[in-house]
């Protein structure tokens, strides 16, 4: 059985402010996300499909040029090579979900837990 830890381990940073912590089967991604207030989730595309369900917080989201703020309990899907982005208007925590796998984040991730672990040993 594969457990992650998605709240408390390590995390990526893509931009100030903004934590994601990806976890994959064999066909899908979990993303846990955390934006600071004011953190800016930059407008992006890729061809997953996705599916975003706002846990807490106000988000300013943009999908395709549309913009409508996303509050905790709403979903938003995303189509697959869909440009979108958001802002926090408050602390914002988020689950996504993409199909398929995306291995552009889990390679990120296999990296930043090496340096991190590294790190911890060189404390050792």
């Amino acid at each position: 059985m594969r457990v992650d830890r998605l709240f408390d381990s390590v995390h990526l940073e893509p931009g100030p402010g903004f934590r994601v912590r990806p976890f994959s089967g064999e066909h899908s991604t979990a993303l846990h996300f955390h934006l600071e207030a004011g953190a800016v989730a930059a407008e992006h595309a890729h061809p997953h499909e996705q599916l975003t369900v706002i846990l807490r917080g106000e988000l300013e989201y943009v999908l395709e040029g549309e913009t409508r703020v996303l509050r905790a309990g709403d979903a938003v899907f995303v189509p697959g090579n869909a440009r979108h982005g958001g802002r926090a208007l408050s602390e914002v925590e988020a689950l996504e979900f993409f199909t398929p796998v995306r291995e552009d984040l889990m390679q990120k991730l296999a990296v930043a837990e090496a340096v991190s672990s590294s790190a911890e040993s060189s404390l050792h």
